[in-house]
């Protein structure tokens, strides 16, 4: 392959003066030489064009991510402050929820006169409320919190987190006493007291004889405890069903008394 940058020499039967022909060389060498020094910078131009294009669009893409990743750090600030938000409402709630009675009382009273025999009468009525510690789950004890290498860099000593309030809890014991005059009505009675939806544990404490309006009675007392999360739906489905239940068996029972007086009076 023939070398570009070689000088020609002159040949032998050539009239052309040696300093003609040297000059010719070097003005093709230097405009070779410029030729392949453009090309050269110019691709070392376009290759700097090139990356740095690549460099702002790459610039570009990380404004935008870092733009999405603030955003979504405040949304997760946002989400974080309504966590906590709910939390205090549920707490607050449950506290509300552990002071209101478990039971109405007119629906309790409602239970306890319905679901009486008519040959049976209430002395008193006492209710009386226990608190009941929560039970401590050791594995539910919070670990205590480590210091990282970031705290101690910054000199940030961890607050120490507050004492959850735990919503107070109540149990509700009734206590009925009363007096009828057959034990079958008081049976009949302690029956009806464990169907009620309002009463759980409903126990017999004690039958005793006892003398009233020159009258023997049998005196008797029952303990119950209330239940907890009763909708009110439930019990004035099961008020409305014992009032039916009362006002159908008064109702026979008076078309019975009117019809054994018609007998009567007929002679028959």
């Amino acid at each position: 392959m023939k070398n570009l940058f070689q000088p020609v020499a002159p040949s032998a039967n050539s009239f052309l003066p040696e300093d003609y022909i040297q000059k010719k060389n070097d003005t093709r060498a230097n405009l070779l030489t410029l030729t392949l020094f453009a090309i050269v910078m110019g691709a070392v131009v376009g290759a700097f064009f090139v990356t740095n294009q690549r460099w702002e669009r790459l610039r570009a893409r990380q404004e935008m991510v870092n733009d999405a990743y603030v955003q979504e750090a405040k949304r997760i600030e946002q989400l974080k402050t309504l966590e906590m938000q709910r939390a205090s409402m549920m707490e607050k709630a449950q506290i509300t929820a552990a002071l209101l009675e478990k039971v109405p009382r007119w629906a309790l009273l409602a239970e306890l006169t319905y679901r009486m025999p008519d040959e049976m009468w209430l002395d008193g009525l006492t209710l009386k409320s226990k608190r009941i510690d929560p039970v401590v789950v050791p594995s539910a004890v919070p670990a205590p919190k480590v210091k990282s290498l970031t705290d101690k860099a910054k000199g940030k000593t961890p607050e120490p987190e507050k004492p959850k309030i735990q919503p107070p809890q109540f149990e509700y014991t009734l206590t009925i006493t009363g007096a009828a005059e057959k034990n079958t009505d008081i049976a009949n009675y302690l029956t009806q007291l464990k169907n009620s939806p309002a009463l759980d544990r409903v126990e017999l404490q004690f039958i005793r004889d006892a003398r009233q309006a020159d009258k023997d009675v049998r005196r008797f007392e029952v303990t119950a405890v209330l239940r907890g999360g009763v909708e009110p739906a439930t019990l004035a489905a099961s008020v409305i069903e014992l009032k039916d239940k009362l006002l159908a068996r008064r109702s026979g029972e008076g078309e019975a008394g009117a019809t054994t007086t018609a007998n009567a009076g007929t002679g028959e």
